[in-house]
């Protein structure tokens, strides 16, 4: 195992499901979080050895971990504490949203081991609040900000664009108003799968066409108040990047634990399923193989995705590092999308607006 090895927990449980939301959680059963800390508390243990692995970050997402009441939060400290080595941690993130964020929770997380706190913001637009199915509004956003910025905890805010109705205005004023209390910004476009509940009033392709300006005023504006983009989706004031973040996107390895969770060890992928209750029996039968899913990347798998994974961030990749045929790619592509050094290829502001296309053309290589 690496030494540089980040832990993520993937916490399953959400007050209500948002309308655009894709990722796994259930809602109304919070009757099953002492099983699931029971269940996670036997994964974390297949990891435990003599010499505790020591975790540069930790992450703690969702489904929403502010739904954790104290005591529940107490077992989880407990089960990262006696399975793995903190000695070293450098960084510990946990996501909450407005409307389940307290001060009691904020004052127990500083009392321990985080630093920081990803807020899932969205929006400061009630109408837009509305129609994502956020359960809070813009007065509880702005509070629990606020509640953050006055804590030890480095405070990161979602912002979702692309929202129907949403105007360029409006997206303006959101982004001006997290600024006040956030240091690290991550701007995500609404795009809807299809089991969402907004997938059925709204077209992806028409939503993907109205994103484009809001996120280059994005990079427009932010860059204009110390924030830097240092990767597609993240802007962050100096030294305040999500390090946990930036493991993913240099391929360090990650131990995930919980339902849909996905651990990289060893150039190996492995998915638990994405049930709460097949989750719970995997731990019962001390997670039998078959059970799980396994994926193992070949060097040149592991080089191609290395390779958009890192021309994501503003570092870009090495040229060492750079395959002949990715290089062809990029050199078969405008000039004013990469930048060049002696070193290193990376993205420009306008590589980033088009991202998805240069993806298209590499990953298939």
């Amino acid at each position: 195992m690496a030494a540089k090895t980040s832990l993520y927990i993937h916490v399953p449980f959400c007050e209500r499901k948002c309308f655009y939301c894709s990722f796994y959680s259930v809602s109304g059963r919070e009757d099953y979080i002492d099983s699931w800390l029971e269940a996670l508390e036997l994964e974390a243990a297949r990891y435990h050895c003599e010499n505790k692995i020591p975790l540069k970050t930790l992450y703690v997402g969702g489904g929403t971990p502010s739904v954790l009441n104290i005591s529940q939060w107490q077992k989880l400290i407990n089960i990262i504490t006696k399975n793995f080595n903190l000695d070293n941690l450098q960084e510990a993130t946990t996501e909450a949203n407005p409307n389940s964020l307290t001060p009691e929770l904020v004052s127990f997380l500083e009392s321990n081991f985080f630093t920081r706190l990803s807020l899932g913001v969205q929006s400061l637009n009630d109408s837009e609040l509305k129609t994502l199915g956020r359960l809070h509004d813009s007065k509880l956003a702005i509070k629990a900000m606020e509640l953050v910025r006055d804590s030890n905890l480095t405070l990161s805010c979602d912002l979702i664009f692309a929202i129907p109705g949403q105007t360029l205005r409006t997206w303006a004023a959101s982004i001006k108003k997290v600024i006040e209390s956030a240091e690290h910004v991550s701007t995500y476009q609404l795009t809807l799968e299809p089991e969402t509940l907004l997938a059925r009033d709204y077209d992806n392709q028409a939503l993907n066409e109205a994103g484009y300006k809001f996120y280059r005023y994005a990079q427009y504006y932010l860059p204009r108040k110390n924030f830097i983009q240092y990767e597609i989706s993240n802007f962050a004031l100096e030294h305040k990047e999500c390090l946990h973040n930036i493991a993913y996107w240099t391929h360090d390895e990650v131990i995930a634990l919980g339902p849909s969770a996905v651990s990289y060890i060893n150039h190996e992928r492995i998915k638990n399923p994405s049930s709460l209750d097949e989750y719970i029996y995997l731990a019962k039968n001390n997670f039998p193989d078959e059970l799980l899913t396994r994926e193992r990347l070949t060097p040149h798998e592991r080089a191609i995705e290395l390779a958009i994974l890192k021309l994501r961030t503003k570092w870009g990749i090495k040229r060492v590092d750079l395959l002949p045929e990715v290089e062809q790619v990029i050199s078969r592509l405008p000039e004013d999308l990469f930048i060049f050094t002696p070193e290193r290829v990376a993205l420009s502001k306008r590589g980033m607006r088009l991202g998805n296309s240069i993806w298209s053309e590499i990953i298939d290589l």
